[in-house]
């Protein structure tokens, strides 16, 4: 058998991987295109619309998780703002990908508009009537909105957590940064030089006070699985740069599952939605860990569509650096946290990992004893969303967006 040069062999190895990447690029391309030609007109925005805030999304449909954990609030203020008199249709939805667009209509009943082109899309933002423009991720399509300077631009995030990209420079950008308690503004403040404390609004996690029913799919997995304490897994994805390779699953994957099933727990598996989007590694430790589980009479994969009710029926978490873990500090109940494999993630001295039980990579099979050991914590909730009472959150967000609408048509009043 003939073996290539080494250089020349990493040569192939590229060349093959950056086909099969211009391939995946490719199709997907492709894909929206044609989801495009086939979207109804209805989608387009119009000379009509009269919204006086809108959600706004560049990405595609592998982020589109991040909007629709939001969509409840995004209601919620409609409801306000139209019993303030702003109108039968106050708040809409704009995105750039007409795959998004279609799946998004699906699940609200706010007014969702499509544009990829500049010209539908700048009829959109320069709206008389725009008051505010939501974010929630820092994709880079969204300095394509940012620069239209009539609206208020605030940015939401999708979660609270304590990821590099929780104090990326381009907060700055945007005239209000929505933070969830005082974790997050204590952190913005260390890291940003000259980032003006009244951009930052505290608003808890106003998704959490969505009401939340059991799935009928875990109804009928707790009424035939073992007993045992119920355990809510949220494992994380690779990240998009070595800063942010804060999940663990190829290394450790395994060796949880094996012990806290071992251990006699149920265990609620709910990987992130980009898991294995960009390192075949973790689409394949994935595969693994769910076919172990499948097959373990108290393994219970989530494939439900939100997040949420795993926080009723779970005893305890364990998780990696995603806004899961800091959601989850709202039910009080125990957290153990697994540290990244990999040393050039990005971790905040003095962060969760600090605060709660956690596990590091070579400590992995002591998990299930630090599951069953790990105390009730209802003292970082505070420090990271503020207050947790049921119902307090969303009104903080409605209050919040009242006030950023009430101050930029005050000012745009003064100008004429």
């Amino acid at each position: 058998m003939t073996t290539l040069p080494k250089k020349l062999s990493a040569r192939v190895t590229g060349g093959a991987k950056f086909a099969r990447t211009a391939l995946r690029v490719g199709s997907r391309i492709a894909e929206q295109r044609w989801a495009e030609a086939r979207l109804p007109g209805d989608f387009a925005p119009r000379d009509t619309d009269r919204f006086v805030a809108c959600a706004y999304f560049a990405s595609d449909l592998s982020s589109v998780y991040q909007l629709e954990q939001w969509l409840w609030s995004f209601e919620q203020c409609a409801d306000a703002l139209r019993s303030d008199g702003h109108g039968s249709e106050p708040f809409g939805i704009v995105v750039r990908d007409a795959q998004v667009a279609r799946r998004v209509s699906g699940q609200t009943a706010l007014p969702v508009r499509f544009s990829r082109l500049t010209r539908g899309f700048d009829r959109f933002m320069s709206s008389e009537c725009l008051r505010a423009v939501f974010y929630v991720n820092q994709a880079i399509g969204n300095f394509q909105a940012l620069r239209f300077p009539r609206p208020a631009h605030v940015h939401l995030s999708h979660g609270e957590s304590e990821k590099i990209s929780m104090i990326s420079n381009q907060l700055k950008a945007y005239d209000y940064v929505f933070t969830a308690g005082p974790a997050a503004r204590e952190r913005i403040r260390r890291a940003l030089i000259g980032m003006p404390e009244e951009h930052m609004i505290d608003v808890g996690r106003p998704p959490l006070d969505q009401p939340r029913t059991l799935p009928q799919e875990w109804i009928d997995f707790a009424e035939a699985a073992p007993e045992g304490q119920v355990v809510f897994w949220a494992p994380t994805w690779e990240g998009d740069s070595p800063s942010m390779a804060y999940g663990t699953l190829p290394e450790t994957g395994a060796a949880i599952a094996e012990a806290l099933l071992g251990s006699g727990c149920r265990v609620i598996l709910r990987p992130h939605p980009r898991t294995g989007v960009l390192d075949p590694r973790f689409a394949r430790a994935l595969r693994d860990v769910e076919r172990s589980l499948e097959e373990h009479p108290r393994g219970f994969v989530d494939r439900t569509p939100s997040v949420g009710w795993q926080f009723d029926v779970a005893d305890v978490a364990v998780a990696e650096m995603s806004s899961v873990a800091f959601d989850w500090l709202s039910t009080g109940k125990p957290l153990v946290m697994v540290e990244p494999s990999d040393p050039r993630a990005d971790i905040l001295s003095g962060g969760l990992f600090d605060r709660v039980p956690t596990i590091r990579r070579e400590d992995v099979s002591a998990i299930a004893s630090t599951v069953l050991e790990a105390p009730a914590d209802s003292d970082t909730s505070a420090h990271y969303l503020g207050t947790s009472e049921p119902g307090l959150q969303i009104l903080q967000f409605i209050d919040a967006a009242k006030q950023v609408v009430a101050g930029r048509t005050e000012v745009l009043s003064s100008r004429h």
